[in-house]
């Protein structure tokens, strides 16, 4: 068996366990899009300056110290999905390291090291070290805190051990505050167990001292938190998170604490429990109360307070800040066990948290949702998105697939600032638009909403639509063309089919053609469409095949539908200025295209649509 106190292996297992939390939190850490909490952080952390960033904080209902260091951290890193959540993948790992100190200066390295090891590989806090939030870096400082609390209230050490373990303290619990309000009720915790517990006098004098120097250090913050308490009650659009204290929700606040293996868990929490009052030392007991009054009055703090009507804030994230209590009493039952015992437990517990989840966020597809309006957009069109507070994420993914130029509303926020003039507003900012994209998420479909028939008074027809599912519920996205008067050519078969050329374009950057077609009569083929390059002496030199993005056996009559090729030319095709035309027929008859007129009733085999400088 492995000596644990042996100075090289504790090291050894120190790295293993940090190596297994890097690689448990690196693992598919952009696979899920950004949700909408990440979008805010985003949107929270604008401005030029961190003094921009901590006034925009004072409107929200957190404080300030992420998202100034978030904004630190961008500026460094830059913006993708990957580089904005490795700052919560890093302080998650610190707080990875922080566990064994806590667990070693409270009890033994032993225990320490269980603990370390048990945070590396719980689900709860891997989810959130991948959440570009404030959530990691609260956990992290509410371990921090409470071993340089440990390390505070130890009797007899000398004056700089003192001084220093004072200064740090005071240092992590003010960051801890600044980082998010429920470290507070750690703080507390510490307040109490010190007067209860700290002796003799003359160090519990000192001890109070840093805690209220604590105090203090959040004073010039205090109005701010009175203020953003009035905007959360009286305003609470982004504050509607919370779940309600029912059978269901405490399921999963079950299965983020103590995970699906939920009995074993917490045989080792009450047995840990069990050895420490009835077999060890004072020292251990008071210690242990600290983590026991630190997990059973967090959830029923939070228990009461969410019962409170109007007053609901339960969500299963905050319950990160006891998860840091429970492992610790985890990992003292689970160093009780006898040695084979305790051996074969950590062996399952490794092998089951890397082969299973317990316990993870649901983010909706944002990412694949704007991909479908950036795989056919074009410059210049703005995106409107009617997805509640989706458009926080949606503005990220606009500006990072379609480019920060991209033109984009939310349609929430000018809902909120103009109210009644929403209306007016909307129909003035499209009325320089022949084409917008609209992602929409919403209980109403989109022809029942109140601007439906803006879009109509403009002359809008929605001319193309894409579906993604999220749990049972579609989130659209929309095109919406403004009809052409007139129709530039026909396209017509032996059997009587026709399709009806509105409009045709083509763009040199990037090389894309872009059509609106509708036909008077239901059609059962789908056709295909080539589009062909005709070089200045009248030559087909290149073409390029494939169907349009909605098939027409789908068309309705009337309806008119978009449709973009864009050109992947080959490096071979000849510098210069070529004719651009298309044709339509049946892949099966490939040789046989439907008939092609001009407005004007002349048959011609291609139509020339533009032309294009190579």
């Amino acid at each position: 068996m492995v000596n644990i106190t042996s100075r090289q292996w504790r090291w050894l297992l120190l790295v293993a366990i940090l190596c297994l939390a890097t690689a448990t939190r690196v693992h598919d850490l952009d696979l899920r899009s950004l949700w909408e909490d990440e979008g805010w952080t985003l949107v929270l952390a604008e401005g030029p300056s961190l003094s921009d960033v901590a006034r925009r904080m004072a409107y929200d209902q957190h404080p300030p110290l992420y998202f100034m260091i978030f904004r630190l951290w961008e500026d460094v890193t830059g913006s993708s999905e990957f580089s904005l959540r490795y700052l919560s993948v890093l302080t998650g790992i610190v707080g990875v390291a922080g566990m064994y100190q806590l667990g070693k200066t409270a009890f033994n390295t032993s225990i320490g090291l269980l603990a370390m090891l048990l945070l590396a590989l719980w689900d709860h806090h891997i989810d959130l070290s991948q959440d570009a939030r404030h959530y990691s870096q609260l956990a992290t400082l509410i371990i921090l805190s409470t071993w340089f609390y440990f390390r505070l209230i130890t009797p007899n050490q000398t004056r700089h051990h003192l001084r220093v373990n004072s200064a740090l303290y005071l240092l992590l619990s003010s960051a801890l505050l600044y980082s998010h309000y429920l470290g507070g009720f750690v703080l507390i915790c510490h307040a109490i167990h010190m007067l209860l517990f700290v002796r003799p006098l003359a160090h519990l004098r000192w001890c109070l001292f840093v805690f209220i120097s604590v105090c203090l250090s959040f004073l010039p913050w205090l109005p701010i938190v009175i203020r953003q308490n009035q905007v959360r009650w009286e305003t609470p659009l982004y504050y509607l998170n919370s779940l309600p204290n029912n059978h269901n929700t405490y399921l999963m606040v079950r299965d983020a604490l103590l995970g699906k293996q939920y009995a074993l868990f917490g045989f080792f929490i009450i047995w840990g429990l069990f050895v420490v009052f009835t077999q060890s030392a004072w020292r251990t007991r008071w210690i242990t109360l600290l983590f026991l009054m630190w997990g059973i009055g967090y959830i029923a703090m939070t228990y009461y307070l969410n019962s409170i009507p109007n007053r609901q804030f339960l969500t299963i994230r905050n319950f990160i800040v006891v998860t840091p209590a429970l492992l610790m009493m985890m990992a003292i039952g689970l160093n009780a066990l006898p040695l084979r015992l305790k051996s074969l437990m950590i062996a399952v517990i490794v092998v089951l948290s890397l082969t299973t989840i317990d316990t993870q966020q649901l983010k909706p597809p944002w990412r694949e949702v704007f991909q479908n309006v950036t795989n056919y957009h074009s410059p210049n069109e703005p995106v409107l998105m009617d997805i509640w507070v989706g458009d926080f994420p949606g503005r990220y993914y606009v500006e990072q697939q379609m480019g920060s130029s991209t033109p984009w509303l939310s349609l929430r926020e000018t809902r909120d600032d103009y109210r009644a003039q929403f209306l007016p507003v909307l129909k003035g900012y499209l009325a320089d638009y022949e084409a917008f994209w609209l992602v929409y998420w919403r209980s109403i479909t989109v022809d029942e909403i109140e601007y439906a028939e803006i879009f109509k008074q403009l002359g809008f027809q929605r001319t193309a639509s894409f579906v993604v599912d999220h749990v049972g519920n579609h989130i659209y996205s929309y095109r919406y063309d403004r009809r052409p008067k007139e129709t530039l050519a026909t396209y017509q078969a032996e059997n009587g089919a026709v399709i009806e050329l509105h409009h045709a374009s083509v763009t040199n950057d990037p090389p894309a053609v872009q059509l609106l077609l509708s036909t008077p009569q239901s059609i059962d083929i789908d056709y295909s469409l080539s589009v062909v390059l005709i070089s200045e002496d009248g030559q087909v030199v290149w073409n390029q095949d494939q169907p349009p993005i909605t098939p027409t056996s789908q068309w309705q009559p009337e309806q008119l539908f978009y449709d973009i090729h864009r050109l992947h030319l080959p490096d071979s095709l000849p510098k210069g200025r070529y004719r651009v035309a298309i044709k339509l027929y049946y892949y099966l008859e490939p040789n046989r295209p439907l008939k092609t007129c001009t407005l004007k009733q002349i048959e011609c085999e291609w139509f020339i649509i533009g032309e294009f400088i190579h």
